[in-house]
């Protein structure tokens, strides 16, 4: 038990009227009979956000078949007071596998405010697993992430228009003037997009089908090696669930193809209702003999071309390795924003690589806001 661990176990479990240990052995993985307790506190917590519907909820937190998905509760007088939904993870580290997980949501019940519940429980990951993970924080949380985890400022957001007339009315320019500039924008844009297209060579072709039902062809290819970087292990399995099983969202899926096999592919979500929303490009993976510049230009450029039919008002990304922020720039992209929102902890023993901000691997797939 580490010291600061140690310390606040003390301090809440005195507020409790209970030993640390009573405390600790309070803090377990949840039952499927807890769904309904933890549904109404997510909702004293939160109110009706959108990400933490019944449904959401059930398929992120308790679709414990899947080994995708977990929930840990802190029970007290027969009670849930504290819950924190999660992803159990493999992270790959150079070479090695860590097992880890990744705090999503975390919730106090409003009757035990400000009694530490919430950073206890993040150190009660840290005490149990080699590597923890929280992406994002909001006003409530970011103080007591911030000081628990460490801040890896490596998300770059990238994003290209289609249309001006969104971000036009978002600066509040008037309806005249967006629309007068919009028309003229219309035809500039589709020549940026000309300049930075790449036509598929003979023996290329992309597939934009609903699900991933091919992936495991693509996992389970003898060639197939996760991307030389620190990176949340994908799998077949786990896509399905992020993808196919996800109640919330719906995705096209982009097989990029190389003489008939299977090499590649990209994920998209409509972000929003209306035609002309914003589209998220969320993933992307090639075969490690493709894993450059040329074939990831070629995939995002299938990609680009293909939103840009759809009426998309644009299309934003988020990544942090070197070699997809290169081709997603040569494939149109502009550089946004750089924060940092990903928070990481790791085990002393654990190879210090896990913290090299340069060396990471994320995307949308990796984020709470893009479910």
């Amino acid at each position: 038990m580490t010291p600061a661990f140690a310390k606040i176990s003390k301090v809440l479990a005195a507020s409790l009227g209970i030993t640390i240990d009573e405390l600790i052995k309070s803090f377990e993985r949840a039952e499927k009979a807890d769904y309904s307790a933890v549904c109404e506190l997510m909702h004293l917590g939160f109110g009706d956000a959108g990400n933490l519907a019944p449904e959401v909820i059930a398929w992120r937190y308790f679709d414990f078949s899947s080994h995708c998905s977990d929930m840990f509760v802190l029970r007290y007088q027969n009670q849930i007071i504290g819950a924190v939904g999660a992803e159990p993870i493999r992270v790959k580290l150079d070479h090695a596998e860590v097992e880890g997980i990744r705090a999503g949501d975390i919730v106090v019940h409003p009757e035990h405010m400000r009694q530490g519940i919430g950073a206890w429980m993040n150190l009660c990951l840290q005490e149990n697993f080699p590597v923890v993970m929280a992406m994002g924080s909001n006003e409530n949380s970011t103080t007591m992430v911030r000081r628990i985890f460490k801040p890896m400022n490596c998300r770059h957001h990238l994003k290209i228009l289609f249309s001006t007339q969104r971000y036009l009315e978002f600066r509040g320019w008037s309806p005249l003037l967006t629309k007068a500039v919009t028309l003229l924008a219309v035809l500039p844009l589709a020549l940026v997009r000309y300049v930075f297209f790449k036509m598929l060579p003979r023996g290329y072709r992309i597939e934009v089908v609903d699900n991933t039902d091919n992936f495991p062809d693509f996992f389970n290819n003898p060639d197939y090696r996760q991307p030389h970087a620190n990176i949340v292990m994908r799998s077949a399995q786990y896509c399905r669930w992020r993808y196919d099983l996800n109640p919330k969202s719906s995705f096209k899926v982009f097989e990029f193809y190389k003489k008939n096999q299977l090499s590649g592919y990209a994920i998209v979500k409509k972000n929003g209702r209306e035609a002309n929303d914003d589209w998220q490009l969320m993933d992307w993976d090639l075969l490690p003999s493709l894993r450059n510049q040329k074939h990831l230009r070629l995939l995002f450029s299938g990609v680009v071309n293909w939103v840009a039919h759809q009426h998309a008002e644009s299309l934003s990304v988020m990544a942090s390795d070197s070699l997809s922020l290169e081709s997603l720039v040569h494939s149109g992209f502009s550089h946004r924003a750089v924060e940092d929102g990903f928070y990481l902890w790791a085990q002393p023993d654990i190879s210090t690589t896990v913290l090299d901000e340069k060396r990471w691997f994320l995307t949308f797939c990796d984020t709470d806001e893009a479910l």
